[in-house]
């Protein structure tokens, strides 16, 4: 039986950064050969038999690896398992039209009876599901009525990881821009604090997608004294922002239908930022509030006073620093990876 590992290392998604780093320091060592998703359909299953062992990164996006795995599970391959990004919302690709009317139909039935519909016989054929936090395994676990369900850390290179050296009242936000990431909430406070911090700058970091690059351009036109925004970057342009910035902002949305791991947040971590966000969705289990990072309250008065004050206590900074690298290295390392990652 060979060992097969399907996503794409290619692209600029959080899950692509995620794969390679999933197979370079977990799978490769243990025999897996990578595929790319992008190759055609029939390449692939013609490459894989139905008694390989074949791993899949499953996330809302990811239409051709869902694709592929339907395929394997209507064949009756036995020993197909996956991690469900953005759990539990399983992307199911029958319903996939041209027609807007019709794919706003579709969505309606993924969110709502999707528990009741087609896809759970083929869920339950999956051998293994993993997801990257513990309110994902439960939601996947009461909605297919499966329980071969695991948690799965995020994993981060630790020779990526660092300590930050800036010590400076800047800000980075750092992911996709939309609605739903709650940025435009981080730059008003950002606009009031610079009225006791004059010398903090915020950096965003970011490309907008679809309908939400006219908010994009709303919020550069809305938000200039002291903000940066400077769209995608690659690699190299990014550690140098992310090194001009002590603390990162971001919080989110409460989000209705799914608990993903936030990339966003990990990714800031790694890189030593301390992060100011908000306790909803998932985030309580990377977040501990005033040990490796803040909580926001919602209250604009109250997070502008907490932040300054933040801002100003260098001897809790110096130990949330500690405590992010400290957590980091521990809780999202391959060792600790490779523990909660059966074969």
């Amino acid at each position: 039986m060979k060992r097969f590992y399907l996503s794409s290392k290619k692209g600029i998604s959080g899950i692509c950064k995620y794969s390679r780093d999933f197979y370079e320091l977990v799978l490769k060592e243990r025999g897996y050969v990578f595929i790319d998703s992008s190759d055609l359909s029939s390449d692939i299953l013609s490459t894989i038999s139905s008694r390989d062992h074949v791993h899949i990164e499953v996330g809302i996006f990811q239409r051709k690896e869902i694709e592929i795995l339907f395929l394997m599970l209507k064949a009756n391959y036995k020993n197909v398992t996956i991690t469900m990004h953005d759990a539990p919302l399983l992307k199911y690709p029958f319903y996939t039209f041209k027609s807007p009317l019709l794919n706003g139909v579709s969505k309606f039935y993924e969110k709502y009876a999707s528990s009741m519909g087609a896809a759970i016989p083929y869920v339950k054929k999956i051998k293994a599901i993993y997801a990257l936090t513990n309110k994902g395994v439960d939601a996947i676990k009461r909605k297919y009525g499966v329980d071969n369900v695991y948690y799965l850390p995020h994993i981060v290179n630790p020779a990526e990881t660092k300590k930050s050296a800036a010590n400076n009242s800047d800000f980075i936000y750092f992911g996709f821009i939309g609605r739903n990431k709650g940025i435009e909430y981080s730059l008003k406070l950002h606009q009031q604090l610079i009225n006791k911090h004059p010398d903090s700058n915020f950096h965003v970091v970011g490309k907008p997608l679809g309908k939400e690059v006219q908010f994009y351009e709303t919020l550069k036109e809305r938000y200039r004294k002291n903000v940066h925004f400077y769209g995608y970057l690659e690699e190299d342009q990014l550690d140098e922002v992310f090194d001009r910035a002590m603390f990162a902002f971001i919080p989110f949305n409460n989000y209705r239908f799914f608990w993903p791991a936030s990339g966003s947040i990990l990714y800031s971590l790694k890189k030593g930022k301390i992060v100011i966000t908000n306790n909803v969705n998932s985030i309580s289990e990377i977040i501990e509030n005033q040990r490796n990072g803040f909580m926001l309250s919602g209250d604009t008065r109250k997070d502008i006073k907490n932040i300054s004050e933040i801002i100003s206590d260098k001897p809790l900074l110096e130990k949330v620093k500690e405590d992010v690298y400290d957590y980091m290295m521990t809780k999202h390392s391959p060792e600790e990876v490779k523990k909660s990652f059966k074969d």
